[in-house]
């Protein structure tokens, strides 16, 4: 079940990306230690990588190894590294993107709306 729940936010990503112009596509053996990014993206010279999380919390904390491995992944074929974390049932800011570019464990806060 959770499988489905984090298929269904890449594929979310993957639409949000190609609104902004961007190849997109989804890894389908994300998270495997070779291969932990869930998307990959390209728009020009822009090219990134990206770790997809969701949560119904607050909150969502991302471990250093997590980190060092998306940044290594990355780095090896000239990709920009990115946490991208849906925020299930909020309305307004659904998605925060974080761009990763030391190894170190992540805390991320849901925006608050004014």
């Amino acid at each position: 079940m959770a499988f489905r729940k984090g298929y269904k936010a890449e594929v979310e990503l993957i639409e949000v990306l190609r609104r902004e112009g961007f190849y997109a596509v989804r890894i389908p053996v994300s998270g495997s230690k070779s291969i932990p990014c869930d998307v990959l993206a390209a728009k020009g010279n822009d090219k990134r990588a990206y770790q997809v999380k969701e949560t119904r919390k607050d909150k969502i904390y991302i471990n250093k190894e997590l980190v060092r491995r998306l940044l290594e992944f990355s780095r090896a074929f000239g990709f920009k590294a990115f946490i991208a974390v849906r925020w299930k049932g909020v309305r307004g800011y659904k998605w925060s993107f974080v761009e990763v570019n030391e190894v170190k464990s992540l805390n991320i806060k849901r925006p608050t709306l004014l």
